[in-house]
């Protein structure tokens, strides 16, 4: 099957994120009614999206939007936040509030009762407690944020490490109520221990559906950078290559997205992956003007 990728730049996220995701299909071919939708973002920390550091709220809001016009059976937001703790990111970051505006659960993957699930094409893990309610769902959908640096990506093939329990690998301060500090450990810290190889074996047992990616307001080298553009896919690996053709940096150099290609996560080759929408060059020449 061909890998499309949408591309939308618009102000308007509702817009942005309706339109990209009819580029692919829409909506009712991801969601059925009755489905239980699990909807991941990128709260690795407690920190709001106009940092650049994680996903804006108002993207999920859309797709909460578009599931409920499928009359789901239930939607969830999960996290299991890796650089603070997941309540308070949730809190900070602006999900508490949309949670209850849309009667939606909030749940915490970090606290979550997991399941030892094998991993047969694992290179460096055999297996994995992952949350149930991850294994539950019909409908997994990735809404990672557009992160890049010089020679590092951090967007939807690296976005679900955060469904794994456990802190990350944050040596730092971190935000909590109390002030700790946190290092790695659970299921993250094991990850940790070879992440080139370990992000593709998470990959191989945990297959969104459908992937959108925040880059209403991007981030390199931690600083934000309003690029105003939502992007979406079937193909995660496909999607986070065109993200790094945005910005620049060839996918290749990032060794676990490299290593995700020559496993078969999806397609990697750009001149094999279909982009719709707002052209790839126009959305470059806006990455270059915000990082001149």
């Amino acid at each position: 099957m061909l890998s499309i990728v949408s591309i939308v730049q618009d102000e308007n996220t509702e817009h942005a994120v309706r339109r990209a995701v009819d580029l692919i299909g829409g909506i009712e071919a991801f969601v059925k009614p009755g489905d239980k939708i699990v909807i991941k973002p990128n709260l690795t920390t407690a920190l709001p999206s106009d940092t650049g550091l994680t996903t804006d709220p108002q993207v999920v809001e859309a797709l909460i939007n578009l599931c409920m016009e499928r009359n789901p059976a239930e939607i969830i937001i999960a996290e299991g936040s890796g650089g603070a703790e997941t309540k308070l990111a949730f809190e900070r970051c602006g999900y508490s509030r949309l949670a209850e505006k849309y009667s939606v659960e909030l749940i915490d993957l970090n606290k979550s009762r997991t399941r030892i699930v094998d991993l047969p094409e694992g290179k460096f893990l055999r297996q994995l407690a992952v949350p149930e309610v991850i294994l539950e769902s019909d409908i997994l959908i990735n809404v990672p944020k557009f992160k890049l640096r010089k020679n590092w990506a951090t967007l939807s093939i690296k976005n679900l490490l955060g469904v794994l329990p456990g802190k990350g690998r944050f040596s730092g301060e971190v935000w909590t109520p109390e002030g700790k500090w946190f290092g790695p450990e659970g299921e993250k810290k094991r990850v940790h221990e070879n992440l080139t190889e370990g992000l593709v074996d998470i990959n191989t047992v945990i297959r969104p559906s459908l992937t959108v990616m925040d880059g209403i307001i991007a981030s390199y080298e931690y600083k934000p950078l309003r690029l105003g553009v939502i992007l979406a896919s079937r193909d995660r690996l496909a999607l986070d290559v065109v993200a790094t053709k945005i910005g620049g940096l060839d996918y290749a150099k990032v060794a676990y997205l490299r290593r995700a290609a020559e496993r078969g996560i999806g397609e990697a080759d750009i001149d094999k992956i279909k982009i719709v929408g707002t052209p790839l060059d126009l959305v470059r020449k806006s990455w270059k003007s915000v990082t001149a």
